[in-house]
């Protein structure tokens, strides 16, 4: 609920040109740590904004830069993950799915049950935004909206 105010607040900042990545963590228990998290997200390639909630950091990075590897965050805070929402292209071959980011190009694998409804919804639109669990370059696909953008 926390993480949805959030985002509802962030209305104003984030747009077609920006990708959200949520960092979740187990506690933030104080000051010091949320400044050292926040001068690592800072640092991160197209960094936009930044808002923290008590087990979670929610970053707007700008869409042409690349999907960050988070590290460096402090080891007490008990970093959980991250989670991405972007915009993209989505092609299936096979069994493999792609996206290729729109702005920056990245490629992300995309897993997941879901895979089957996005492969329906194909049908002549390859343009969606989609969010889940990142790990390295792979995304498990958990919703997904089809979208369109100016190229």
């Amino acid at each position: 609920m926390i993480l949805l105010l959030i985002l509802g607040l962030l209305g104003d900042v984030r747009g077609d040109d920006t990708y959200t990545l949520t960092l979740a963590f187990q506690r933030m228990h104080c000051e010091e740590c949320k400044r050292e998290a926040e001068a690592t997200v800072r640092r991160l390639p197209g960094f936009v904004a930044v808002t923290f909630a008590e087990t979670a950091a929610v970053v707007i990075i700008a869409d042409k830069a690349p999907v960050p590897a988070v590290g460096g965050l402090p080891k007490d805070m008990g970093y959980r993950g991250s989670r991405l929402a972007i915009f993209g292209t989505v092609s299936i071959t096979g069994e493999k799915a792609t996206l290729v980011a729109k702005g920056s190009g990245a490629t992300l694998q995309l897993a997941g049950e879901k895979l089957g409804e996005l492969r329906k919804k194909l049908g002549g639109k390859n343009r969606f935004q989609v969010s889940g669990a990142l790990a390295g370059k792979s995304l498990q696909l958990e919703s997904f909206q089809t979208a369109e953008w100016k190229d």
